[in-house]
């Protein structure tokens, strides 16, 4: 049994063109605002975007804020040595501010 696809394999574009999920000629039966919507509003936003883009230079360091987002971060390189160095550092501040308190609740004391 054939196929659409293995009548039109000479010409892939024409096998596409056919198997269609509607045939051309009937009516879409989705709403007119959903075949053809609005333009997209220009917010405050898209306007100061837009002039600030106009400024010499400001492509290029977009170009270069970008870069620097997209880069892989410290804790995404060495996640587990992240984690190690983070549990002693939170566990130095802990330490840290007990006995810090403790020293004072001393001194209020004697």
């Amino acid at each position: 049994m054939s196929t659409v696809h293995d009548r039109n394999a000479s010409d892939p574009g024409q096998a596409r063109r056919s198997a269609r999920a509607r045939p051309p000629g009937q009516p879409s039966l989705l709403p007119d605002w959903m075949r053809d919507p609005p333009p997209p509003r220009v917010t405050l936003g898209d306007r100061v975007a837009a002039g600030l883009l106009r400024l010499p230079g400001a492509p290029r360091a977009r170009r270069t804020w970008w870069a620097w987002q997209d880069r892989r971060r410290l804790y995404e390189r060495f996640p587990n040595t992240f984690k190690i160095v983070a549990f002693f550092a939170s566990w130095a501040i802990a330490l840290t501010l007990v006995l810090t308190a403790w020293g004072l609740f001393a001194l209020a004391m004697g």
